[in-house]
């Protein structure tokens, strides 16, 4: 099965079983104030309480993206180095996609916005690696741009915030976010036509421990360093990501058969 099927597939069943817990505990609510009738009344506070928890929770993550988003964004401007954003955004003209070069020591390299996602590499990046090396690291920023996947882990971040006591969701939710790092250094390698400027970048990366980190964006050095190291040395070969689904599915499943014999009692 390729990776993309694979992917794909964890993600619609992750989805299925989440609609499922969703209608199966409205419909027990909204069977018991029809009928006029509470049967097990901890048991219809406790659903109470979890829609309630799961409603709090996405509130809560969609205001604190909204608030980190304009802050960093904000932050980032106010430390843009002019002359180095102005050169890159001239070299990358083409990509209809702003980038930023922000005056800071550390490696910074991430792609930042939900709606008109932004690149942004600091200055050690431009100084410290060679015009190709941080051509790769464009291109890796680039694909997540065109891809908005940080409008899509933004989504993903939600249904763990509401979902994770179900056990399946954030395993597969760590699957996608590694793959989701895996096509995009594809991506930068097929641009290329080689993986060897990523794979200095990469192998650089994995001897540095004072990785900047921002929130609400979707980074270029993250913890799928080690599967992006083997892909590299072995483009030609399917990475071979572990996604064990079985005990969190049962796990899941039992949790959905409680809910529907606590809402036929």
């Amino acid at each position: 099965m390729s990776p993309i099927t694979r992917l794909r597939g964890s993600y619609s069943l992750m989805i299925v079983i989440i609609t499922t817990a969703i209608a199966q505990m409205g419909w027990i609510l909204v069977y018991q104030v029809r009928s006029g009738t509470f049967q097990a009344p901890v048991f219809n506070y406790a659903i109470i309480l979890v829609l309630g928890y799961m409603l709090g929770m996405m509130i809560w993550r969609i205001i604190r993206q909204m608030y980190l988003s304009q802050k960093w964004i904000k932050h980032f401007r106010s430390r843009k180095h002019d002359k180095l954003t102005k050169r890159l955004q001239y070299i990358c003209r083409n990509w209809g996609t702003e980038i930023i070069v922000v005056q800071e020591d550390s490696f910074v390299a991430l792609t930042i916005g939900l709606i008109r996602p932004k690149i942004v590499v600091s200055t050690m990046v431009v100084d410290r690696f060679s015009k190709m090396e941080v051509k790769a690291i464009l291109l890796h920023e680039r694909y997540h741009c065109l891809n908005h996947d940080g409008r899509k882990m933004f989504l993903s971040s939600l249904l763990v915030d509401a979902f994770g006591y179900l056990p399946i969701v954030k395993p597969i939710v760590r699957y996608y976010e590694t793959w989701k790092e895996l096509f995009a250094d594809r991506y930068a390698m097929q641009q290329m036509g080689t993986e060897l400027y990523l794979g200095k970048v990469l192998l650089k990366l994995a001897k540095r421990e004072n990785l900047q980190r921002y929130h609400s964006a979707v980074y270029f050095a993250n913890t799928t360093l080690q599967y992006r190291v083997m892909q590299v040395l072995e483009p030609e070969e399917a990475v071979k990501v572990p996604l064990a689904l079985l005990k969190p599915f049962l796990r899941t499943c039992s949790i959905l058969l409680l809910l529907i014999v606590g809402g036929d009692s």
